[in-house]
């Protein structure tokens, strides 16, 4: 195997990684998005809030320190925001 070879795969292991990292963060969430939205319909709250949303995306993009810009942050969160919004809005279940 070739240097180039040895180097991309070791780069593609990380890659790969952090994918299970994601999933594992990511269905953390789902699971946390579900409870806050059991507890609003409890209490009568509306389920989504435009302004919660909005500072999200503000928080991450003061947060992000690169090399993903500030639009990069935000192309890749709203979609995510508004998928946790729209799975469990009908109080969809996990799994």
């Amino acid at each position: 195997m070739s240097g180039y070879e040895t180097e991309l795969g070791a780069l593609r292991q990380r890659v790969d990684a952090i994918d299970v990292q994601l999933l594992a963060l990511l269905n953390a969430r789902a699971a946390v998005v579900s409870d806050i939205y059991a507890l609003k319909e409890r209490h009568g709250a509306p389920r989504f809030n435009r302004a919660r949303t909005d500072a999200i995306l503000e928080r991450l993009v003061s947060e992000n320190r690169g090399p993903l810009s500030a639009g990069d942050v935000r192309g890749l969160f709203a979609p995510l925001l508004s998928f946790f919004v729209e799975r469990f809005r009908a109080g969809g279940e996990r799994g």
